[in-house]
């Protein structure tokens, strides 16, 4: 077993020790392979119930000791940043939900381990009507279909979203669009919510299907989920997968359950289906060799005078090389760039 691996299921309470006792290049290689997957905190909570014996050296400890108490600082302003971002939202007249990470560390048995990138919100309404209202409370910028940046503060990045997620296929992606409208956690009578745990069992898993395809997924991502399926009632899961392989998720999520299995030691009673090792193992030696959200991927690397043109043929041929295993949603990538860059011109956008 995998050294990280190995601890992983330590911090995952699945293992009380490492199985052989790591040498000082194991202890380096495993802070590098979590940094770059950004599970600092979490592995940090492995570290804190090992035997004295497996511990790694003290300057490597005191390094991760540092970078897991910063971890545990942002997430404590995140927390606080929530907090106001909903009073400005029910000033705006606004009304919104958290999505993925902020929202998804409340699954875990010790939530600021888990490492925060910006703060993402849903919000009801259309583009124009959305865009208005915050207009005055914040600056706005870099709008996609998907998303704007909305610099509400100094020190955390929010993102707001117009549609929770999306998919290529347009058909595909009108049918997420039903479901996520049909059971949207946002509620008129408040102005930030959070999801409920099948609503995350879709969107993230369309969240994670995305981000596979387009730049990277990393073992952050993948642990979310093992949070998420241990949350789940024991009977919405039959019908969660049937929603999955409408929405043309099927093959990715038979992929994901065999890393919830192999990587975080999931029982099969908590897996939506049967794994798919083949496909599974595509994806986490994907993650692993490119860290998080594919940090580590050079064909995610713009170079200096990149052209627009250029930037689509580069991002098009990373989602096209999907195509064998998931060509019923990876054949509808160029043609959805296409469009999305039409109507970002068309909206003065660009």
């Amino acid at each position: 077993m995998h050294p990280f691996r190995n601890l992983l299921l330590v911090a995952l309470g699945r293992e009380t020790s490492l199985r052989k006792d790591p040498t000082r290049s194991d202890w380096e290689l495993m802070f590098r392979m979590a940094h770059v997957q950004a599970l600092i905190g979490i592995s940090y909570e492995a570290i804190l119930h090992l035997p004295q014996e497996q511990l790694p050296p003290l300057d490597i400890l005191d390094r991760w000791d540092r970078m897991a108490a910063k971890v545990a600082a942002t997430y404590r302003l995140h927390e606080q940043r929530v907090t106001d971002l909903g009073r400005i939202l029910e000033g705006a007249g606004l009304h919104a939900c958290i999505l993925k990470g902020t929202s998804l560390s409340h699954l875990y048995p010790v939530p600021e381990r888990r490492m925060c990138g910006d703060i993402d919100i849903w919000v009801s309404g259309s583009h124009a009507s959305i865009l208005a209202a915050l207009t005055p409370a914040c600056r706005v910028h870099s709008i996609l279909y998907q998303e704007c940046k909305a610099e509400f503060f100094d020190d955390v990045e929010v993102e707001v979203h117009f549609h929770a997620s999306k998919m290529y296929n347009p058909v595909l992606n009108a049918r997420l669009q039903r479901w996520l409208s049909a059971n949207s956690p946002i509620r008129s009578d408040r102005a930030l919510t959070f999801p409920d745990v099948r609503f995350h069992a879709v969107q993230c898993m369309a969240h994670m299907f995305h981000h596979y395809l387009e730049g990277g997924l990393g073992l952050r991502q993948m642990m979310d989920y093992y949070y998420v399926l241990r949350a789940l009632d024991p009977n919405d899961r039959k019908p969660l997968m049937a929603t999955l392989r409408h929405l043309g998720m099927g093959r990715f999520t038979a992929a994901m359950m065999e890393s919830m299995r192999f990587n975080f030691g999931l029982e099969d009673a908590f897996l939506l289906c049967a794994p798919d090792a083949r496909l599974g193992r595509i994806v986490m030696m994907d993650a692993i060799r490119n860290g998080n959200f594919g940090v580590l991927d050079s064909r995610n690397r713009a170079a200096a005078d990149e052209s627009r043109l250029h930037r689509f043929f580069r991002k098009s041929s990373r989602v096209l090389s999907h195509l064998r295993y998931y060509p019923r949603e990876v054949a509808w990538a160029p043609y959805a760039r296409v469009k999305h860059f039409v109507w970002r011109w068309w909206k003065g956008f660009l």
